[in-house]
């Protein structure tokens, strides 16, 4: 894609549908990732004359896809919450890595840690987007374009220790915003968890199988 031109809708379908699935999946699992991407780019589609400069056209699609999958994590708190307690599956059960890059199949869920999963995703979205923006270009081209740091550095004309330094820092920022925000343990399947800290005190038996994140 040529510098300062808007390709056409079909030559963007192209070049980030693969980038859209893959981040999606990572957020909410394979399950629902082509729904999502379904939906960003009939968002993409209906929205493109808006966009004045090409040049941030990845930032553009990429903070759609992010608020795209916070309304789905959103959706999925709701649809959960909504089942009787019969319904309910009992769940017995680093700051320079993304705070959430490895998420297992949602299939071996249950609905409640679906819904704590779900919850901890659109939390974690909402600091992306309040992260300053020179940490939000890198963040975003490292986690949605997948680039390597020297790719990073050259896209933006930037030094590689100034990636460095923002993407470090753009993580902990993240990190320490679910630190602080949210009761973050991990479940016996060894997956990162967390509920809003000012929540009501759990009964016992739902402390079973969490590992604390050590503070």
């Amino acid at each position: 894609m040529g510098k300062g031109v808007l390709p056409g809708f079909s030559e963007i379908f192209e070049a980030y549908h693969g980038k859209v699935l893959a981040y999606a999946a990572r957020r909410l699992g394979s399950a629902e990732a082509e729904d999502v991407a379904q939906e960003v780019f009939i968002k993409v589609g209906r929205s493109l004359g808006s966009l004045a400069d090409p040049a941030h056209l990845s930032s553009w699609i990429y903070a759609i896809t992010l608020n795209t999958i916070r309304d789905e994590a959103r959706k999925r708190c709701s649809a959960v919450d909504g089942l009787s307690g019969s319904d309910r599956s009992a769940s017995e059960g680093g700051e320079d890595e993304a705070p959430m890059a490895r998420v297992p199949d949602t299939v071996s869920r249950s609905p409640e840690e679906t819904a704590i999963r779900s919850e901890m995703v659109a939390c974690y979205l909402d600091y992306v987007r309040d992260l300053p923006p020179s940490y939000y270009e890198v963040y975003v081209l490292s986690e949605f374009e997948n680039l390597s740091n020297d790719e990073v550095a050259r896209r933006l004309d930037i030094s590689l220790a100034t990636v460095k330094i923002r993407l470090h820092r753009a993580r902990a920022r993240l990190y320490e915003e679910l630190r602080r925000h949210c009761r973050c343990y991990y479940s016996e399947k060894g997956e990162l968890m967390g509920e809003p800290a000012a929540s009501e005190p759990e009964p016992p038996g739902r402390r079973h199988g969490r590992r604390r994140v050590p503070g």
